[in-house]
Order: C-alpha cells, then structure tokens, then sequence
C-alpha cells in the first residue's frame, strides 16, 4: 500500500505494480532517457524523452517495455487527493471540461523546452522533500508541490489542445451540458435539485439528464450528487467550520436533512468522515475534476 498521498519515487515497475494492484491512484510519468512502450486501454503508446503521461485510475495500463537506458520520474498521487485537486480546478477553470476529455483520449504530453525547465525545478523540489518526515509540514509542502505539478499539467494541455483539428461543430445537447457544469461551477453544491437547474437552462429536468447521460454517461442528479458530495468532503477536511455551519452555508433545509444526505453519500456522519479525514495529513490550501474523469465519451 501507499504510505502517503503523495508518493514521489524513480523506480517505475513498483508504482506500475501498485497503481495496478490498488485501484486508488493516479500516476503522473515523465522520461527522462530511454524509451518505455505500454499499453494503455489496449493501445499501445511509445514513451520518449521529455514525454510525461497521466494514468488515472479509469485507465487499464497493461504490458511494457522498456529500453536499458530507459529513466523516469514517477509520481503517484491518491484518488482522493487528485480529486481535492481537479475538483478546484472545475471551481476556477471554465475550461475543465474539456481538458479533462481531451486528457482522456490523449494521455501523453510532449513537453517543450520551458516545460522541461519547470518540471527540473519541479522534480528538485520533490528530491528534497522526499525524504523529510520531519513533521505534518512536509507532508504538506508535498502537497503543494503535487498540485502545482498537476496544474502545470493541465495548463500545458491548452497548447496541446490549439494545435488539435478544431472538434465538430457542438450539438444541443453538448452546449446545454456546458451550460449546466458552469451552474454547477457557481452553485458549488448549494442547489441539489435537478429541476432548479432544468428552470436555469430553459429545459425539462428529463431532458437535462437525457443530455447529460449522453454527453457525460451520468444523469444529472448524480452529477449534482459528486459536486455536492465533494464540497461537503472539503469543508469537512479543510476548515474548522461545525456541521450546522456547513450545513447552513450549503443551503440545506436542516441539519437533520444535511446527516441523512452525509451519510447516505458518504457511508459515515460527518463527525466520523471528519475525524478520519483528521488521521491523514491534510492538504494546506483549498484544494479541486469532479470524479468525471474516465467517463468522457
């Protein structure tokens, strides 16, 4: 098992092996010399120097190979903590949506020469930290550092992104469904209902989630559910806010209501979730895509 959250290590075939056995973390691996093939959702990529490739938890990574002077940096980074992360991205990125798709379908960035510089001082930074255990600060600072990595990521994916063929031409049913995530991206979990947003949006709740199973393979109301679910996990991990007060910020209608939806969602109260959130080193910042990743069709 990970120890930690964040685990930086150079020694790819144990983090392969655990990213396989676990189920529970993404992996971020950049190259550095060499050439590694791997299969990746039956296909098979070649990994060059100054390639990095993100493997999520939805992808089924299988055979590899790789050259004798093959070198790399790996980073391993747990669902619920890569989670913290791109659930801030779809906060602040108006943009998510579609880095998180193209993500999907195109797992490997070519890196450019300023990308490279970034991603030396990157790796120096993780060298030093690595192995610093001193207090619950350098677990912390770890965390800093992964999600500034993570964000670097997704900003390079822009580029990546401009020189792709322009994608076809939207249908209805595409725009609504962007026009819904920015109501999600402002609500913040706040409105819970499918028919608030349907009134929004000019459209019947069916309708809405009939767009939403087609474009994202989930109904509404579940989306709503994981935004909901997500923001009530990072008050919970992140703040000193009591329950009422997180209870009343989300617009709840009591806190008796707010207990059920916990833990119906959650598998525990609040309190419960808090106190074992409390057992793992937190991160320092308010932390962010949605668990949409992998569903993009």
């Amino acid at each position: 098992m990970l120890s930690t959250d964040i685990t930086f290590s150079d020694n790819l075939e144990e983090l392969l092996e655990r990213f396989s056995n676990e189920n529970d973390c993404s992996l971020i691996i950049y190259c550095t010399a060499g050439k590694l093939q791997i299969e990746i959702d039956g296909q098979q990529r070649l990994i060059v120097p100054n390639d990095m490739v993100l493997c999520t938890p939805e992808l089924i990574v299988g055979n590899y190979l790789r050259s004798p002077d093959m070198k790399c940096k790996t980073i391993a980074i747990r669902k619920h903590a890569l989670d913290d992360i791109f659930y801030l991205c779809m906060r602040e990125d108006i943009k998510w949506w579609e880095k998180s798709k193209y993500l999907i379908h195109n797992p490997i960035i070519h890196l450019n020469e300023r990308q490279q510089e970034l991603w030396q001082l990157f790796n120096r930074l993780f060298q030093l930290y690595r192995e610093d255990s001193r207090s619950e600060l350098s677990e912390n600072i770890r965390h800093i550092f992964a999600q500034a990595a993570v964000y670097e990521l997704l900003n390079w994916l822009e580029v990546n992104m401009e020189n792709q063929p322009k994608e076809h031409k939207q249908s209805r049913q595409e725009i609504l469904f962007r026009n819904f995530v920015k109501l999600l991206q402002e609500t913040k979990g706040c409105q819970r209902e499918v028919r608030w947003y349907a009134t929004q949006l000019a459209v019947s709740p069916k309708y809405l989630s009939v767009a939403c199973n087609a474009v994202a393979g989930k109904p509404a109301q579940m989306l709503i559910n994981e935004v909901t679910v997500q923001e009530i996990k990072r008050q919970l991990r992140l703040t000193d806010r009591d329950v009422k007060e997180i209870c009343v910020q989300l617009n709840f209608p009591s806190l008796s209501f707010f207990c059920k939806y916990t833990k119906q969602h959650l598998g525990m109260t609040a309190h419960q979730y808090r106190s074992s959130a409390c057992k793992r080193p937190m991160p320092p910042t308010t932390p962010s895509i949605l668990p949409l990743l992998g569903n993009c069709e």
